[in-house]
C-alpha cells in the first residue's frame, strides 16, 4: 500500500479478481493498475501454498489479452513498458528449505537450493519480460530470522543467524542475477530494494527508529506472541506503531511505511543501482 501511496496513489492496486471481468480495464484509465499477489506464494511452485507465482504470471497474460482486445498492440506494448511490476518474494522458499532441513543443509543442499531458486526465478523474470514488462521493482527478503516465529526457536529470543545467512545468500544471488539479465534484455530497468538492510538496521537501533519491541508480535500469544498465531481471539498490544512486527511474521503498518518510504526514495544502501522514485520517472 505505502508503495503505491509514494507513488502518488490513494491506496493499493485491486486484486486481479476484482477486475478481471470489468469490460474497461483500470490500466487503461490510467489508474492503479493491478494485484496479482496472494498470499503463501512463493519462487517455487511447491512453496505457493494458496496461488504460485507461475500462476500469478499466466493470470497477468491473460489481463494482458484483455487490454490487448480494447486497444491497439502499439498502445498496450506502451502501457506495459511504461508500468512498475513489482514482485516481493522468496521469503516462504527460505523458510520452507531451512525448516525442512532443521537449519542443518549441507553446503551442497544449501547451494541445490540456490541454484533451483534463481533457476526459477530467471523463468518468471523472462516471462514477464516476454509478455511486456520493462521497468522491475525487486523486493529482495528481509532477515526473516528475526521474525518471532524464528526467534522462538532460539533459547534466549535472539535471531536465528543460520536463518539470516541463507537468506542474505539468496538475495546476493538475486542482485548477479538481475545485473545480468539487464545486460541482456533490451529496455529492462530495475530497481531492488534492499528490505533486508532496512529491517535489520531497525533491529539494531530500536530507539533511532521510533522503536520499543523489535522482538515480539504485537498480535499473537505465547512465547514472543508467536507461539499461537494471530486471530480475532487473540490479544494484540495498544501501541502497535512501537512494535516492528505486528503477527509472527509480518511487519506493523508503521513498518511498511518506513520500508516503503526507504525503497522509494531512499539511499543507495535501501535501494539499487536506482530507488524506485527514480525507476518511476525514468
Amino acid at each position: 500500500m505505502w508503495a503505491a501511496i509514494n507513488m502518488g496513489f490513494k491506496r493499493s492496486p485491486p486484486p486481479y479478481l476484482a477486475v478481471v471481468n470489468k469490460t474497461q480495464p483500470l490500466i487503461l484509465k490510467g489508474l492503479r493498475g493491478v494485484s496479482f499477489a496472494s498470499g503463501g506464494s512463493g519462487i517455487l511452485d511447491s512453496t505457493g501454498t494458496t496461488i504460485t507465482m507461475t500462476k500469478q504470471i499466466q493470470d497477468f497474460a491473460a489481463h494482458k489479452s484483455n487490454i490487448a482486445a480494447r486497444v491497439t498492440a502499439v498502445v498496450a506494448k506502451g502501457l506495459l513498458a511504461k508500468s512498475i511490476f513489482l514482485i516481493s518474494s522468496g521469503g516462504n522458499d527460505v523458510f520452507a528449505f531451512f525448516f525442512a532441513t532443521n537449519g542443518n543443509a549441507t553446503a551442497d543442499q544449501t547451494e541445490q537450493f540456490y541454484s533451483v531458486m534463481i533457476t526459477n526465478y530467471t523463468t518468471h523474470l523472462k516471462a514477464l519480460y516476454d509478455l511486456g514488462a520493462r521497468k522491475f521493482a525487486l523486493i529482495n527478503v528481509p532477515p526473516v530470522g528475526c521474525c518471532p516465529i524464528s526467534r522462538v526457536m532460539h533459547p534466549s529470543g535472539a535471531c536465528l543467524d543460520g536463518l539470516n545467512a541463507l537468506t542474505k545468500g539468496f538475495n546476493d544471488r538475486v542482485s548477479v542475477l538481475v545485473k545480468n539479465l539487464s545486460s541482456e534484455m533490451e529496455g529492462m530497468n530495475y530497481t531492488i530494494g534492499n528490505s533486508y538492510n532496512v529491517v535489520n538496521d531497525i533491529v539494531s537501533d530500536p530507539a533511532g527508529a521510533g522503536y520499543t519491541d523489535v522482538s515480539s508480535a504485537c498480535c499473537g500469544s505465547g512465547k514472543l506472541g508467536a507461539e499461537v498465531m494471530c486471530s480475532p481471539n487473540t490479544t494484540f498490544c495498544t501501541n502497535r506503531n512501537e512494535f516492528l512486527f505486528w503477527d509472527r511474521i509480518h511487519g506493523t503498518q508503521a513498518t511498511s511505511e518506513k520500508a516503503a518510504l526507504a525503497l522509494y526514495d531512499g539511499a543507495s544502501e535501501y535501494a539499487s543501482p536506482i530507488n524506485l522514485k527514480q525507476l518511476v520517472e525514468s
